[in-house]
């Protein structure tokens, strides 16, 4: 994944706790200018429906399924219904993490950048660390995680200032960590070693506010390790 430059400078001027506690990283938000990454969100939800329609389709006939990327995502919802809570997002955290192969984009298609939908991803069986993400995003709306506790996440990843695409979960208040780098789901406020950038949600796209902050998000996503 790779992310075109684009330079926020930002000034926070008294935002309280409330606000703060709402959000992944314990920083406030504040909606995104319209930018290309936001193009890429919108089609994404497009083609979801798309895919959602499929699901459905499989879901009802499993025996007639006409792709096999549908009824293996309909395997790892399934079998991710039957545990709970912290042990639910640690289901699909590791078999999305073991379902695809790390590749960047320009390897994988050809191009600069593309985000795809979950079941276009385990059809071609590789993606970037921003194709895991959005697999569980909509892996965890399957199986009943709300829209309001679902985020996807860019952040920089200190101290190198790589960045890298994860899934921020709420469960209990406590913003968790899934990462395609890691089968260990860690709480947001323990992943120090992340600046969080840009976040995509039901809402739209929202940049993180951070005191006095000047940052470019210009660093390539993390596919291996």
């Amino acid at each position: 994944m790779r992310f075109a430059p684009l330079a926020f400078i930002i000034l926070i001027v008294g935002f309280g706790a409330q606000a703060e506690s709402v959000e992944p990283f314990g920083v406030a938000t504040v909606p995104a200018p319209e930018n290309i990454y936001a193009a890429h969100w919108r089609k994404l939800q497009d083609d979801w429906a798309i895919e959602r329609k499929l699901l459905d389709q499989c879901r009802a006939e499993r025996e007639r399924c006409p792709s096999r990327a549908a009824s293996q995502f309909l395997a790892v919802t399934d079998e991710a219904k039957k545990q709970t809570g912290h042990a639910q997002l640690g289901y699909v955290n590791r078999a999305i993490n073991l379902a695809i192969r790390p590749m960047n984009d320009p390897a994988n298609y050809g191009i600069r950048e593309m985000w795809t939908a979950p079941l276009a991803t385990l059809e071609r069986g590789a993606g970037d660390c921003t194709d895991f993400a959005i697999a569980k995003y909509y892996a965890l709306g399957e199986i009943g995680v709300p829209l309001k506790d679902r985020r996807l996440v860019v952040v920089r990843v200190k101290p190198r200032g790589q960045q890298h695409a994860v899934l921020a979960v709420r469960e209990d208040r406590h913003w968790l960590i899934l990462d395609n780098r890691n089968m260990t789901i860690v709480d947001a406020a323990n992943a120090t070693e992340y600046v969080p950038l840009l976040e995509f949600d039901y809402r739209g796209v929202w940049q993180f506010l951070e005191p006095q902050l000047a940052y470019e998000a210009r660093a390539d996503c993390a596919v291996s390790g």
